[in-house]
């Protein structure tokens, strides 16, 4: 039996290892702890015992040797005890006798936090990494020139006038949009969680900007203060006669966006097709008629971006971007904009400045507020003629009547 010095430390090995031990070690430490406890309660019975003994008119021992017995009534005293339940020993048995902690822990179990933050999904389109970004730093409009087509020569009699073939060119002009975005947290937010919820706060600044800047490629209205997005882009630079009308996303679709885009001369490549994930959805569901898909999807690994393929011929890049449109949905009106295809540099963002974070511990300072605010001075344009091709969805025909 192991004396209560070896009980206790026992039990504290115990307490130690519980957080860390597998199921089949808890249920040893059960065991193991039980039997401790059994033991210890012996010892305190005997200290209990002790305790009696030690009391006037009971029998007293001789401090330099626990084990004689000095009373002269020994036996007789010996045979009362025995009759009143009272077990005589030697007090050597007893080990060593002190206060004994048998369980110990805090009187309200704290909370328990983690110190990161799990991120939420994606909600920055990769778009605005891909168009064509101008450092143009303290400006305050930009004027682009373009192409629209060159002059093709003709015959020419032996005195006759050299045939005109002047370049037709033409620009546009982009002006500077101020963009911001602005957050409070409070001071004990700051000092008191384990996570770093003020860095969170700063980047989510930035993440901000560039969310809406992504958006606005697509939809902005143009004019002052406005970026000019690809469905509100001038006639001059896309046309409105260059738009690519389909009805529904069927086998033909892509096959109607890649020919109808570009040029007279080539099939273009370095093209982006620019689509709401729920058109994308419907790409990946059509089917053939023995139930095989006739679009391939492939996705990059940020889940953004990847590749339409319908054979193995050729295959389009694509960007998922929240603010096109769905042609699919049922919502969706006719004659409204929804994909669009193109090439990304066709698309120049000029930065008037650069994109920054500012934190203010002034503004607020009575009630313990500190304050984020993030801006950039910024503009967009299509600035390629016929640099992206719109895609609007046409009107669904209903179908005739049955005669009667």
């Amino acid at each position: 039996m192991k004396n209560l010095q070896e009980i206790n430390n026992r039990l504290a090995e115990i307490r130690s290892a519980i957080d860390t031990a597998t199921t089949e070690q808890l249920a040893a430490f059960e065991t193991e702890m039980r039997e401790l406890q059994a033991q210890k309660e012996l010892f305190e019975k005997r200290a209990a015992f002790s305790s009696t003994f030690s009391s006037p008119g009971n029998i007293t021992f001789n401090a330099a040797n626990p084990s004689s017995i000095s009373n002269q009534n020994h036996e007789e005293r010996g045979d009362k005890l025995k009759s009143r339940g009272v077990v005589e020993f030697d007090l050597k048995e007893l080990g060593e006798l002190r206060a004994i902690t048998v369980a110990s822990g805090d009187l309200v179990v704290p909370n328990q936090y983690s110190n990161t933050l799990n991120p939420t999904f994606n909600e920055v389109s990769s778009v605005v990494d891909v168009v064509q970004a101008i450092p143009l730093q303290g400006g305050e409009a930009y004027r682009k020139g373009f192409i629209v087509e060159y002059g093709e020569g003709d015959y020419t009699a032996e005195t006759g006038d050299y045939e005109d073939a002047e370049p037709t060119t033409d620009y546009v002009t982009i002006g500077k949009a101020k963009i911001t975005a602005y957050a409070e947290m409070t001071d004990e937010a700051v000092k008191l969680p384990n996570a770093d919820y003020q860095e969170m706060v700063r980047r989510s600044m930035l993440v901000a900007l560039r969310k809406k800047v992504a958006k606005q490629i697509i939809l902005g209205a143009g004019g002052t203060n406005q970026i000019t997005g690809i469905y509100n882009a001038p006639t001059n630079v896309i046309p409105t006669a260059s738009d690519i009308t389909i009805t529904t996303i069927d086998e033909t679709t892509l096959d109607q966006i890649v020919f109808g885009y570009g040029g007279s001369e080539n099939v273009e490549g370095g093209a982006y097709l620019f689509l709401n994930k729920q058109d994308l959805a419907a790409f990946a569901a059509i089917r053939a008629t023995d139930g095989k898909k006739l679009y391939k999807i492939t996705l990059d690994e940020n889940g953004n971006t990847g590749t339409i393929s319908s054979d193995d011929s050729y295959s389009v890049r694509f960007i998922i971007n929240s603010a096109c449109k769905a042609l699919s949905d049922s919502a969706t009106t006719a004659n409204s904009y929804t994909m669009v295809y193109g090439k990304p540099l066709s698309y120049e963002l000029p930065l008037f400045s650069p994109m920054t974070v500012e934190e203010s511990r002034d503004f607020k300072f009575k009630s313990g507020q500190v304050c984020y605010r993030g801006s950039v001075w910024v503009g967009g344009n299509v600035a390629a003629y016929k640099g992206f091709v719109p895609i609007k969805k046409g009107a669904v025909t209903p179908p005739e009547e049955l005669e009667e």
